[in-house]
C-alpha cells in the first residue's frame, strides 16, 4: 500500500463501523432488549478501540529497538484491558454477550473486507 492509503482504509474502517453498528444497534432497539443493542455498540467500540491500538503502536513502534516485543507487549496489556472491562460489563448484565459479539464481529469483517480490497488494489 503506498504513503497513506493504509491512513484512508482505516478511516473507511470507522466510518462504515459507525455506520453499521448504529444502524444495527437502532434496528435491535425495535426487537431486543435494550442492553443488547447497547451490547452491539460496545462490541463494535471494543474492536475500534482494538483497531486503534493497533495503529497506534505500529505508527509509535516501528522503526524503533525491539518494535516486535514492545507491541506485542503492549497489545496484550490492550486486550487485557478491554476484556476486563467488558467481563464486568458482562457480570453486572449491563450488555447482552451476544450483543458484544455481533458488535465485534461486524467491525472483524469490515477490516478484513477492506484489507482485501486493499490487497487486490496493491497486488
Amino acid at each position: 500500500m503506498g504513503d497513506g492509503s493504509w491512513e484512508l482504509m482505516v478511516k473507511r474502517i470507522y466510518r462504515q463501523s459507525a455506520f453499521v453498528i448504529g444502524a444495527l444497534a437502532i434496528i435491535t432497539l425495535f426487537f431486543m432488549d435494550w442492553r443488547f443493542s447497547l451490547g452491539i455498540v460496545i462490541g463494535g467500540l471494543a474492536g475500534e478501540v482494538n483497531l486503534r491500538g493497533i495503529v497506534w503502536s505500529v505508527r509509535a513502534l516501528l522503526g524503533t529497538e525491539k518494535a516486535q516485543t514492545k507491541m506485542m507487549v503492549l497489545s496484550m496489556f490492550r486486550l487485557l484491558v478491554i476484556f476486563s472491562i467488558l467481563i464486568i460489563l458482562a457480570i453486572f448484565k449491563v450488555i447482552k454477550p451476544y450483543g458484544l459479539l455481533i458488535g465485534f464481529t461486524v467491525v472483524f469483517i469490515i477490516m478484513v473486507k477492506e484489507g482485501l480490497i486493499a490487497a487486490k488494489k496493491g497486488g
